[in-house]
């Protein structure tokens, strides 16, 4: 029993000496945690932050991005929830949720389904109205106005929701998209609506709309829904443009970038563990002799990155520079990137040589609708 005791002490000794020297000098290669994570300093030393504990703070919330083997260590933790409570760590800072047949959700779009917090209709009125204005605005200058409207997996897919996270007494009320519909009709709005596309899509049997593995739309859902928008775009313009062809269907069981974006967030072990079946077709443009390649302008948020891909490699566009989130300007042909000063925009320039601008909204953000470009473009075109 002492050479236990022993062998116990000796090895509990050697475990915490090896952590402490991976926490100093990291040594030995860790493993990658996928998220995005503000990263915390080590405090400087004072006695003032030592008496009135905020050293202590400090160097807590340090080590607990710095601790040695934190990457090993956090995907353990995830990887035995996985595969005993077939749940996610309720201590994840994204809040992922296993559905039905691997299923993976994040919370917000949940409580979306949930009608946790439903935008108001003297919001959704006004942000109606302020888009009517903005389009009639690009009008009078031959610029043409889109608004897309990006479904949310659990509009689509509902039925894979785990039963104990719905909230059955909320969902005969109206959510924000079912609100604003109506008022884009009645404004004149123009727009694409996602849901309407994807919902009738479904009901004909057309898989992987989005993927299991996945927050964001497929690319074979963004897929056709880009052959929808360039029949739009087609009809606003009066042009014929490059279309996207299909030579046929690749399936495949390794998720390709936004498809897998929540099986990598759960970090466990065995992320493949994760992922089912996808399809990605095999495109290439449509493209007559005359075909038109629109200069666009699109404002929105992480959904249009699907979007971008099969305009970008089948050269829909000639020009189009994407303003994720109105922070960020993504330049394509080349994906250059430059910080927007939206003090200092070139409304002429940057907006008014455009053949068309889109915007684009998810269900889940009906309240930050063009993420402050609609206002701030008002201001700036009617000078």
């Amino acid at each position: 029993m002492m050479k236990i005791k022993k062998a116990f002490i000796l090895i509990s000794n050697a475990f915490i000496a090896l952590v402490l020297l991976q926490t100093c000098l990291k040594p030995i290669p860790d493993m990658i945690l996928s998220g995005a994570e503000k990263k915390v300093r080590m405090p400087y030393f004072t006695l003032s932050d030592w008496i009135n504990r905020e050293f202590q703070n400090r160097m807590e919330q340090w080590l607990k991005q710095n601790l040695g083997f934190r990457g090993f260590f956090v995907k353990t933790d995830n990887q035995i929830n996985y595969t005993l409570f077939n749940e996610f760590s309720r201590n994840h800072p994204r809040k992922l949720i296993l559905g039905k047949n691997k299923y993976l959700y994040e919370e917000p779009y949940i409580d979306l389904y949930n009608r946790i917090s439903v935008a108001g209709l003297n919001s959704m009125e006004e942000t109606a109205a302020s888009l009517k204005s903005l389009q009639d605005v690009l009008k009078k200058h031959k610029v043409e106005f889109l608004l897309i409207i990006t479904p949310s997996k659990t509009s689509i897919y509902p039925e894979y929701i785990p039963e104990k996270v719905i909230i059955r007494k909320n969902l005969s009320k109206k959510d924000s998209y079912q609100i604003f519909i109506p008022l884009l009709k009645r404004y004149g709005v123009n727009f694409l609506d996602g849901r309407k596309l994807f919902l009738a899509l479904k009901k004909q049997s057309v898989p992987n709309l989005f993927p299991t593995s996945g927050s964001h739309w497929s690319l074979y859902g963004s897929y056709l829904f880009d052959t929808s928008l360039i029949e739009q775009m087609e009809r606003l313009l009066g042009k014929r443009l490059v279309r996207i062809a299909s030579r046929g269907i690749v399936r495949s069981r390794e998720p390709i970038d936004l498809d897998k974006d929540i099986a990598r967030l759960g970090n466990i072990l065995f992320t493949r563990s994760l992922f089912t079946e996808y399809l990605y077709p095999d495109t290439y443009p449509d493209a007559p002799s005359g075909a038109y390649r629109p200069n666009i302008l699109l404002v929105g948020s992480s959904f249009c990155w699907n979007i971008i891909h099969y305009l970008d490699i089948n050269r829909v566009f000639s020009r189009l520079d994407f303003y994720y989130y109105f922070n960020t300007d993504y330049v394509y042909p080349g994906k250059k990137r430059n910080r927007i000063d939206k003090d200092r925009v070139d409304w002429n320039r940057d907006v008014l040589t455009r053949d068309i601008v889109i915007i684009e909204v998810n269900e889940v953000a009906m309240d930050e609708n063009g993420y402050q470009f609609i206002e701030t473009a008002l201001r700036g075109l009617e000078r």
